[in-house]
């Protein structure tokens, strides 16, 4: 919003909140004057306390239209609301004053740099502090761990006090200024927030914001029978007002937590609990509300937390006849609270834990006049389940198809991307998006389900269906992501080369995370292949909720083996912070920058695009197991060349057939580049297994010209069997240069046999195949 903008909206609400006063005028006269606006009010009311802070005043006077334009939208606020607005600043003036200088610091810090959280810099991470390191105080002990990385954003999952036994797994917060007892103190929270500060990364918080256990104080005195805060909650006296509501509503737990209210005898009245009976959903319209929520999240952002996470925020505002969910009055929720924040603590993000529907999420980065003034970031569902998607029918018609018609975020905030996280991955996948290719939405949905369930022929995954509805068959799926990518199932069958594939789909995915527009997620564990848990079985408090098989405790022991070349942990978490570098060398993946979906004539092939500062990248990942060719022709013309610089190799590389080349699972970042100088060839060996009788030898043929260019007359051997059945032959072959290949049987001349398979290699490498 510009200064006419704001100026405009305060100038609109000024009869809404206005002193009555009388005596003499602007102009000297008698009579009444002309009505203070309300920022004038507040103003005037705290004269001296902001005279003393003039930081504060200025930000009050740039954000308060911002402020003004949602708790008037949300509130119709009038006369009699005038001393409320006035305690509101008071809080604010309050945190303000109470606010670390360290903070303060911080705060000026990001003001000049507001797009901090956009570069290429930022990479994030997920854990439960219990499950990663015990308490708040062990965290101490795995921030090297972090660093190895590159991770400067953590979130530590819910730790703030929840309600015994049953709690949702902590989001039935029973207090927001406690920590959970088993995890330590709040003035430990706030002594590691400032150690991580000094480290260069930031802490992401949960807050609850829909509802709160009913053991909260607030719920407790409602059930005391205390009308204040029986207001504080949505409470009816009757199932028939119950009825009007709950028609409408989608149950978010059907399995274990049917319907939407819950009768309580103490006070006869049917309480709003949407997720689960011990969590009471908040009264929004009730502006005390407002102001009792302002606080808890003010205290926390006191504490050093740099991320406020809005947990259930579309579920927030309540109207009848509808779902109760994404409401316009969200928004100018949010958007007020976000005003507010600019004016005590502007380094703190807003981010939407908004799982909804691909036009919906974007809502919460704020559009349509609301850019910048919502939240900071949301979660990029839509490509989370899509990715998975693409992965099981090894096309991306539909993943690239669907990114292509979302509405572009705006350039203040930031999608945090992610592959996995600690809830259940739901599929996401609009009927309308689905017949864009030819799909039916309703089969699309099932499919995926069933494969990563496991319930396809030819399925790699072991995961779980969670919430399957009774009457569709839908459900969401469970299962940590080297399950559902097929490395669980590959070690229970000693499988090695499908242990090879689950590693290349882990890490293809990665890269799509590291490189889309947005900040990466590592949900800790994934680096090191952690695979699913069934320990929560025996707990009588998880047991119905097979979530918890993807949240289980830090592998250690796992990560112990990440500096043992040729360990699957190895692999999997060099492979990701070698990804994580790449990012961080290109300037190119700035949040801010043009992106552009690349439509290839290849179903397995989603190609982008990133231009930022001059600077641009094209991105090629391959979703199928089979390497995939890109003749020249089909990409755009501005990305024809021989010559290419991997920025995830961080190598020239040459292709000399006129296509480009993917190996399985597969993925480059590339920039056009020149003939390198240096050495022509590379040496290059080759290492494979392939039996044969006596007077059979094997040769190489390739779609080099070094190795025949397919044609059986010039392969390329014989090579040495000098550990039959393994076969070895060293070559000069062009520096830089990707190429394919598969062994020919040969005998006396005569091409006896081709292998299934066909390989694909980088010159100047060693490699061993099977």
């Amino acid at each position: 919003m510009d200064k006419t903008e704001t100026l405009t909206q305060t100038q609109t609400v000024t009869d809404t909140v206005q002193p009555e006063t009388s005596g003499t005028d602007n102009t000297g006269q008698k009579g009444n004057r002309k009505p203070k606006s309300p920022l004038d009010l507040i103003l005037d009311t705290y004269k001296n306390e902001l005279e003393a802070t003039p930081e504060l005043k200025g930000r009050i006077e740039i954000h308060f239209g911002d402020f003004w334009a949602g708790y008037v939208n949300a509130y119709k606020p009038g006369k009699k609301d005038e001393k409320r607005i006035i305690e509101i600043f008071g809080q604010i003036i309050r945190s303000y004053q109470n606010r670390p200088s360290y903070l303060k610091s911080l705060d000026r810090k990001r003001e000049k740099h507001p797009n901090w959280f956009q570069t290429e810099q930022m990479v994030g991470a997920m854990l439960y502090v219990d499950l990663f390191c015990q308490n708040i105080r062990g965290l101490r002990d795995r921030v090297d761990y972090l660093k190895e990385l590159g991770i400067n954003m953590v979130h530590l999952m819910p730790l703030l006090k929840a309600r015994d036994g049953l709690n949702d797994g902590g989001y039935a917060v029973e207090d927001f200024r406690q920590v959970e007892p088993r995890l330590g103190t709040m003035d430990e929270l706030k002594k590691i927030a400032r150690e991580l500060h000094k480290e260069g990364i930031s802490i992401v918080l949960d807050f609850v914001m829909n509802h709160t256990a009913r053991e909260h104080r607030w719920a407790m005195a409602a059930l005391a029978g205390q009308k204040k805060y029986q207001k504080f909650y949505l409470m009816f006296d009757t199932r028939e007002e119950v009825n009007e509501y709950e028609e409408h509503l989608i149950e978010v737990f059907p399995d274990f937590a049917p319907g939407s209210f819950t009768y309580y005898p103490q006070v006869d009245k049917w309480v709003w609990t949407t997720f689960y009976e011990f969590q009471w959903d908040l009264n929004y319209s009730n502006p005390d509300v407002f102001e009792a929520m302002l606080d808890e999240m003010l205290f926390l952002a006191n504490a050093g937390v740099d991320v406020l996470r809005l947990d259930a925020v579309p579920y927030i505002w309540k109207k009848k006849g509808t779902v109760c969910q994404n409401e316009p009055e969200v928004h100018q929720l949010v958007r007020a609270y976000r005003a507010l924040f600019r004016m005590v603590a502007p380094s703190v993000l807003f981010k939407a834990e908004a799982i909804v529907s691909p036009e919906q999420i974007v809502k919460y980065l704020g559009i349509g006049g609301g850019e910048g003034k919502e939240c900071d970031l949301a979660y990029n569902a839509t490509l989370m389940c899509h990715l998975w998607h693409a992965l099981a029918c090894e096309n991306t018609h539909l993943l690239r198809t669907t990114l292509n018609s979302l509405p572009i975020a705006p350039k203040q905030a930031s999608w945090i991307n992610y592959i996995r996280c600690h809830d259940d991955i739901g599929w996401g996948i609009g009927d309308g998006h689905a017949e864009a290719v030819q799909q039916n939405g309703y089969h699309t949905r099932m499919f995926c389900t069933d494969f990563y369930a496991g319930d396809i022929k030819g399925s790699y995954s072991l995961g779980y269906p969670f919430q399957r509805d009774y009457w569709t068959g839908e459900a969401r799926i469970s299962g940590t992501a080297a399950a559902l990518s097929g490395l669980q199932k590959s070690q229970i069958n000693a499988d090695e080369i499908g242990e090879d594939d689950a590693i290349r789909r882990l890490l293809l995915l990665y890269n799509v995370i590291s490189s889309w527009n947005g900040i990466p997620l590592i949900y800790m564990g994934d680096e090191v292949g952690q695979l699913n848990h069934y320990q929560y079985l025996s707990d009588m408090t998880r047991q119905r909720d097979n979530r918890w098989v993807h949240r289980p405790p830090m592998p250690w022991e796992k990560a112990m083996l990440r500096n043992v070349p040729g360990t699957v942990e190895y692999r999997l978490f060099n492979g990701i912070r070698n990804l994580m570098k790449a990012r961080k060398r290109s300037n190119v993946l700035d949040a801010r920058s043009t992106d552009r979906v690349v439509l290839i004539d290849r179903d397995a092939v989603f190609a982008f695009e990133r231009k930022f500062a001059g600077d641009k990248m094209l991105m090629l990942s391959n979703f199928s197991g089979s390497s995939t060719h890109i003749p020249m022709d089909l990409l755009p013309e501005e990305w024809r060349s021989e010559w290419y610089h991997d920025m995830v190799r961080n190598e020239t590389l040459h292709f000399t057939t006129g296509e480009l080349l993917l190996e399985p699972y597969g993925y480059m970042w590339l920039k056009k580049a020149g003939k390198p100088a240096g050495s022509e060839l590379a040496t290059t060996i080759i290492n494979l297994i392939a039996e044969t009788i006596p007077g059979e030898d094997i040769y190489l043929l390739g779609n080099i010209p070094e190795l025949g260019a397919w044609n059986p007359e010039n392969a390329v051997g014989p090579m040495d069997p000098y550990a039959y059945p393994t076969w070895e032959i060293e070559l000069d072959l062009p520096a830089h240069t990707f190429f394919e290949f598969q062994w020919v049987k040969m005998r006396d001349g005569k091409l006896m046999e081709w292998s299934v398979n066909k390989f694909w290699m980088e010159s100047g490498k060693e490699i061993f195949f099977y």
